[in-house]
């Protein structure tokens, strides 16, 4: 191929890259370099990250164990948001507000800090809905769920983490945001790991591997609380016990 149709083929590949950087060529042509130069760059960057993607994208597809990000560390009480900061929050922005909420609260639970969970929740109470649980199995979903305090929410935890001291809780995909200005729901897929190794409410530890996992979407009003839950998820051995044991089995 001769040099002038190994141009031509270069400025036809990336005609694309090209257009999108047209507004960088005049300030790099009084510079005295070359289109050609810079187009050819494009591509290849491309067709570097094309082809980093894809092979991503076949790992992932095959990987049994998608990659994981850990809760983020130790977090500051987050104060009661300013006027400017309840202004973006109304507006739909400050979306890493609401994020942050729900990362609180899930490093409050890796952490055993139950007064930091317990914040994390409208003074007035928050409504869970969980969608797993077998009551609800042929109930509509509006009448899914009921108004509890921080405090019972606080309190739930707290036995549950009794029972498995060694908890640790990570994420397939940590909180994020919905998109959309009236959007205020943080998604988070996440799951536990550890053992039964701890006696709550009187059920002795059988040693049982804590392999539970859920999807949650938190709802986080704009003074940085939330006010509602929606759970699906699985359930640990000791949750088990506990439901046979309410029941009096």
């Amino acid at each position: 191929m001769t040099r002038t149709a190994l141009i031509k083929a270069i400025y036809s590949l990336t005609s694309l890259s090209a257009h999108r950087s047209s507004a960088f060529l005049p300030h790099l042509a009084a510079r005295h370099v070359s289109p050609v130069i810079v187009t050819t760059s494009l591509f290849i960057r491309s067709t570097r990250v094309f082809s980093a993607s894809s092979s991503s994208i076949l790992k992932d597809s095959h990987d049994p164990h998608p990659q994981t990000t850990h809760p983020l560390p130790p977090i500051a009480s987050l104060a009661s948001p300013g006027t400017l900061q309840k202004l973006r929050l109304r507006l739909g922005l400050g979306k890493e507000l609401r994020e942050r909420v729900v990362h609180k609260y899930f490093h409050g639970v890796d952490t055993k800090n139950i007064q930091q969970i317990v914040e994390c929740f409208h003074p007035d109470g928050a409504v869970i809905r969980d969608i797993s649980s077998v009551a609800n199995r042929d109930v509509p979903y509006e009448d899914v769920g009921r108004m509890v305090s921080p405090q019972f929410l606080g309190e739930r935890c707290r036995e549950f983490l009794e029972a498995h001291p060694d908890a640790k809780v990570m994420f397939r995909l940590g909180p994020t945001c919905g998109r959309g200005r009236n959007n205020n729901w943080v998604y988070a897929h996440w799951y536990e790991e550890g053992s039964w190794c701890g006696n709550s409410q009187g059920i002795e530890p059988d040693g049982s591997l804590l392999t539970v996992q859920g999807q949650t979407r938190f709802l986080v009003d704009d003074d940085l609380k939330i006010k509602e839950i929606v759970i699906t998820r699985t359930f640990s051995r000791w949750e088990e016990m506990m439901l046979l044991k309410r029941e009096g089995k």
